[in-house]
């Protein structure tokens, strides 16, 4: 399930004593909790986001989906992650966190505890077919969503439950965020 062209990660020097200095990589993502939401999973999309330098910020954008050829139903997870303020401390701690409002608050959202410094769950039922279930966390100046997705039958026209899908992205964002914290602490 690599990464297309992903090769190996490094995480030297990605966190400083002011926060991320580097924003993390798609393949920090790959693991136990993705092989289990989306099985068989194919790289979609894994690269910069483009635009978000002129505003002091670093962003990577990922998503894997089931094959068209598995013999499971349909699902997705995709993941944001973006690195804010160039010169880290406070203000790139204010931005992340700015990131974070911005995402959640359009939702009706829960705050979890043992996630990053701070961090919310919620369910999106507008985005069709089925709705993602998403958390966003802030780690210092890192801002990490994960938003899982999944059809109960192989024509995509039923979803699992909302509160599945909400689970899925919870126990995707620790293993991501806990990977992140070991390698860059």
């Amino acid at each position: 399930m690599a990464l297309v062209g992903a090769g190996v990660w490094a995480v030297v020097g990605l966190v400083g004593s002011d926060g991320f200095e580097k924003t993390p990589e798609c393949p920090v993502v790959e693991g136990s909790v993705l092989d289990e939401l989306v099985p068989e999973a194919e790289a979609e999309i894994g690269g910069r986001i483009d635009g978000l330098e002129q505003e002091g910020r670093d962003g990577v954008q990922c998503r894997w989906a089931t094959g068209e050829d598995s013999a499971h139903t349909p699902s997705a997870v995709r993941v944001v992650m973006v690195r804010t303020g160039t010169e880290g401390g406070s203000a790139g701690e204010e931005a992340s966190a700015e990131l974070l409002n911005g995402a959640s608050q359009r939702h009706e959202r829960t705050a979890l505890s043992g996630l990053g410094d701070e961090a919310y769950s919620w369910y999106d039922a507008e985005v069709a077919p089925l709705g993602w279930g998403c958390v966003g966390v802030r780690t210092a100046n890192l801002y990490v969503e994960t938003c899982y997705s999944s059809a109960a039958d192989y024509g995509r026209t039923e979803p699992i439950p909302d509160a599945d899908m909400v689970d899925g992205a919870k126990r995707l964002a620790g293993e991501v965020v806990a990977g992140i914290e070991e390698s860059g602490g």
